[in-house]
């Protein structure tokens, strides 16, 4: 027994430390869709979806919802640098060369500026999301359909996104552009990895899901299901153009998947009142596609900012590094787990729950694009009218910029500039550091709760409710976000 409670104890100290773990110098980072939501979709509903007594045994619902994230301190620390929440940006000629964060002069600013950046990322998602459920029993006679049946979701929604980039005790502006860090990080020569501080929004259809499933038994409020899921992508991808852009769904990517829904009564007497416990839980692995991301060199954050220097060349000089260290890969994305456990509680007409749920995912990973012949300089992004040299073999054409054309000087880093290299050094795909350009991995908890009216009638149910939720992030690359939405359901 002591064994056991030493064993348990280790694991939790694990778990707890790797759950407070930071992460920094990221450049895309992966935001839960507000429709993601297993206890959002299944609350008030799972009855009568499983007990429909109309003539065409389908049922539809519709449910508005508005999520919104909670700025903090921590989130901000997933985009900057050393575990900062700001960073002085100085010029060579200030006091401040030893202590920087960044040298002004590597984004275009004058060698006397100073000036203090921060960033506060802030997301809200509003939207509506409509299922169809449809019983198979009535459309053939196998037995092997008749208890099975098909579900189509469709979540519409609007994805605003706002990096919230702030500078402060400015001194030394520039006559010219850029006057200042807000201009300096959004120059219109970068093609990526801009820091807009104006509002960004997507909306459209976010994916088109598909779940086709088994009600094993659903009478005397025990219930037990099983369904496999098909997430088909119908939102946006992620071009990489600004850091912290609105993705509207899974970064377009194909999901497959199962869930479970188990519901148990903990009462014996149940026509008039009904103590239930509940579990759900849903698992979508997401399918690798083809993304532009932008990295930083090993062990220098930041280092996608710095000015480069083209090979044998000396027209292409003093050029923006994001437009160099932004790359064509194949993102392999993680898997998805959607997990809730709690109570719920029946009266007549009128039901309410509460639980606790874990929502989360790995770490992505991503692979270079790497093509087979010589450098080619110029290949055209999704995006008309960009282009950027992408790397091929091991060897990137350009290095970082030195004191004059044609110099490099390799062991700069985004605070200084080091003594140029006795020879071009270019960069390695080895330098590349594929983690900063990666959404790292994390998991919420979240609290939750609903309650509404449902009227069952001779042949047509339906359903008025409302509920929220709280989700807190273990990891700083998740937001912290609460949630409230309104249903609307019936069945026929």
């Amino acid at each position: 027994m002591k064994k056991h409670l030493v064993l348990l104890f280790v694991l939790s100290t694990c778990a707890i430390t790797y759950a407070k773990r930071n992460v920094y110098a990221h450049s895309f980072m992966y935001t839960k869709p507000g429709y993601y939501d297993i206890v959002m979709e299944q609350a008030l509903w799972h009855d009568i979806e499983f007990n429909k007594h109309g003539r065409i045994r389908g049922g539809i619902q519709a449910i508005p919802f508005s999520q919104n994230s909670t700025p903090l301190d921590k989130n901000a620390r997933y985009f900057l640098m050393n575990c900062k929440t700001e960073l002085l940006v100085a010029g060579d000629d200030t006091p401040d060369v030893e202590i920087r964060d960044i040298r002004a002069e590597w984004v275009n600013l004058p060698s006397n500026f100073r000036g203090i950046l921060s960033v506060n990322p802030k997301q809200q998602q509003n939207g509506c999301l409509f299922e169809y459920h449809q019983d198979l029993k009535d459309w053939c006679d196998v037995r092997f359909l008749r208890d099975m049946y098909i579900m189509i979701l469709m979540p519409v929604t609007e994805v605003k996104n706002q990096i919230r980039l702030t500078e402060t005790d400015v001194q030394n502006p520039q006559a010219d552009f850029p006057h200042s860090i807000l201009e300096a990080f959004n120059q219109p020569t970068w093609c990526f990895s801009r820091i807009e501080n104006c509002q960004k929004k997507k909306v459209g259809v976010s994916e088109l899901t598909i779940k086709i499933g088994t009600s094993y038994i659903s009478e005397d409020f025990l219930q037990l299901n099983y369904y496999t899921v098909l997430a088909i992508p119908t939102g946006n991808k992620q071009n990489g153009k600004t850091m912290f852009e609105p993705v509207n769904g899974n970064n377009h990517h194909l999901g497959i998947g199962g869930g479970l829904n188990i519901q148990v009564p903990l009462n014996t007497c149940t026509p008039d009142f009904a103590w239930c416990g509940f579990l759900d839980l849903e698992s979508v692995i997401l399918i690798r596609n083809k993304q532009w991301r932008t990295y930083d060199l090993y062990n220098k954050p930041w280092s996608r900012f710095l000015l480069m220097n083209v090979i044998g060349t000396e027209d292409n000089t003093n050029q923006p590094g994001v437009n160099y260290m932004t790359q064509r890969i194949t993102a392999k994305p993680f898997n998805i787990v959607d997990f809730a456990i709690g109570w719920r509680f029946y009266m007549p007409c009128v039901e309410a729950e509460i639980g606790y749920g874990i929502w989360g995912h790995g770490n992505e990973r991503t692979n270079l694009n790497i093509p087979s012949s010589t450098h080619i300089f110029g290949q055209t992004t999704d995006e008309p009218g960009i282009q950027v040299p992408v790397l091929t073999d091991q060897c990137l054409p350009f290095g970082i910029a030195g004191s004059a054309p044609g110099k490099t000087a390799s062991r700069s880093t985004i605070a200084f500039q080091a003594p140029d290299d006795l020879e071009f050094v270019p960069i390695t795909t080895y330098d590349l550091d594929p983690q900063s350009g990666e959404s790292y991995g994390g998991f919420t908890q979240r609290a939750l709760a609903s309650i509404g009216w449902i009227n069952k009638g001779t042949c047509c149910d339906t359903i008025l409710g409302v509920g929220g939720s709280v989700d807190v992030p273990f990891h700083n690359s998740l937001l912290q976000v609460w949630k409230i939405w309104v249903k609307l359901a019936a069945t026929f």
